[in-house]
């Protein structure tokens, strides 16, 4: 029992109070109960002080900062009385929210008790009130679960200043990494499990169905960190999404802002979209197919990346209405996209349907101006990497295409010919003569 205390003890968080607490542990050791009970209170009222300290100087919490000033006002003004200890406590729970409701009841029950410890009983027998051990242990571990080992940030409803933070450093931080690094050392290294799926609970709710003023200016910096919280702790929040799909599953319809971050979020976890409610899958199916560049990012719809992809040719490849304008497109897939595609195609080992997709893309240009833009960013980035049965559908479909071979065609195609000529041989110059 004594080893559970110790090993509670190592944990805990403002070395002063860490010190203090060794006395604490002395008198337990050696039996003196009534010693470590009247001590216990001590250690708790310089570590609420530490705590408001802490949260003062460091985290710039105004109730911390009005707390400490109220206390030393009143110390100030009747400096041999101890009513201030009792004011630190009740504006330590009631205002600063630095205890929950379990640790308040300990420690007002540690007060009565170092009260009993401390002071001579002069209608008993036993003059001074002697705690058993059972008693003296349960206290202990009391405080220290409950106070002592826990960060100031973890002692209080940390999400309104998690939020001001964020609100505060938005423009701050221009990657994901810096952004990451900054909330690891402030925030995420002192979290606890509930602090994780309570702030991810709200952070959805700001992000995904609420649209007022203040949401929409701090939407960005919310979806940020909802993406950094996700990746950091998956495993505990996929079972978090999976227990409440109710509120997950629950997005503001009819804002194409937040329905773009809502696919957003799923393209890069789409593992969560399994746990939504059949009947956002369904709503969410239905909104991606009138919006082209969602239908890119939304390949959690299909049953793999490979179907994926070929849903993309089918829907944005179609046939022309001229002699020399065989092929048109729906949709032109942007570069920002092919370069999405290519990362989510490299994950999934889907790398060779990805440049059929792009050949195909390319081929289908209905314009000197598509073919140009087309090549530059589906075909010259990844020429080198087609198979041989790639390249000859390159040249071949390019070579009966009048929008990729006629303008600027055959200039364009001249830095293909000699990986071409690799894979299929010197004759190629003779075989497609207009692209060539």
């Amino acid at each position: 029992m004594e080893e559970n205390i110790v090993a509670l003890a190592e944990g805990i968080y403002n070395p002063k109070t860490k010190e203090y607490f060794e006395e604490v542990l002395s008198s337990y050791k050696h039996g003196n109960y009534r010693s470590a009970v009247v001590m216990l209170y001590t250690v708790v009222i310089c570590d609420l002080v530490f705590k408001l300290n802490d949260l003062n100087d460091i985290h710039k919490d105004e109730k911390a900062k009005k707390i400490l000033e109220d206390l030393k006002v009143e110390r100030e003004g009747d400096p041999v009385s101890l009513a201030w200890e009792n004011e630190l406590i009740e504006k330590a729970y009631r205002e600063a929210n630095l205890l929950e409701n379990d640790i308040y009841i300990h420690i007002t029950n540690l007060k009565m008790f170092r009260n009993l410890s401390g002071h001579p009983l002069l209608n008993s027998l036993e003059f001074l009130y002697r705690p058993s051990q059972e008693l003296a242990r349960s206290l202990i571990i009391y405080v220290l679960e409950g106070l002592l080992i826990k960060h100031p940030l973890l002692t209080k409803n940390v999400f309104d200043p998690f939020m001001s933070d964020m609100e505060r450093i938005k423009n701050e931080f221009p990657t994901a990494e810096r952004l990451e690094s900054y909330l690891d050392s402030r925030f995420f290294n002192y979290f606890n499990k509930e602090n994780v799926e309570y702030i991810f609970s709200h952070l959805w709710k700001l992000v995904f169905k609420n649209n007022g003023e203040k949401e929409k200016s701090n939407r960005d910096i919310h979806f940020n960190v909802l993406l950094i919280m996700y990746k950091k702790y998956e495993e505990i929040l996929i079972q978090f999404i999976k227990k409440n799909s109710v509120h997950f599953s629950d997005f503001l319809d009819g804002n194409s802002r937040i329905l773009n971050k809502f696919i957003d979020f799923l393209s890069k976890y789409p593992d969560t979209y399994p746990l939504l409610k059949q009947h956002t899958q369904e709503l969410l199916s239905k909104r991606v197919s009138s919006k082209k560049e969602l239908f890119i990012k939304s390949y959690f719809l299909s049953d793999s990346i490979k179907e994926h992809l070929k849903k993309l040719d089918r829907e944005f490849n179609t046939t022309g209405g001229y002699y020399n304008q065989p092929f048109s497109h729906n949709h032109l897939i942007e570069k920002k996209n092919v370069q999405f595609l290519y990362n989510l195609c490299e994950k999934y080992d889907a790398l060779p349907e990805f440049y059929d997709l792009l050949i195909a893309h390319y081929c289908h240009s209905g314009s000197f101006d598509t073919a140009d833009r087309l090549f530059d960013y589906c075909i010259t980035p990844y020429f080198e990497s087609f198979s041989k049965d790639q390249m000859e559908s390159l040249m071949e479909k390019a070579n009966s295409n009048p929008q990729c071979y006629n303008e600027n065609g055959k200039s364009r195609h001249r830095i293909l010919l000699e990986t071409a000529k690799k894979l299929l041989g010197e004759e190629i110059e003779e075989k497609y003569t207009n692209i060539f």
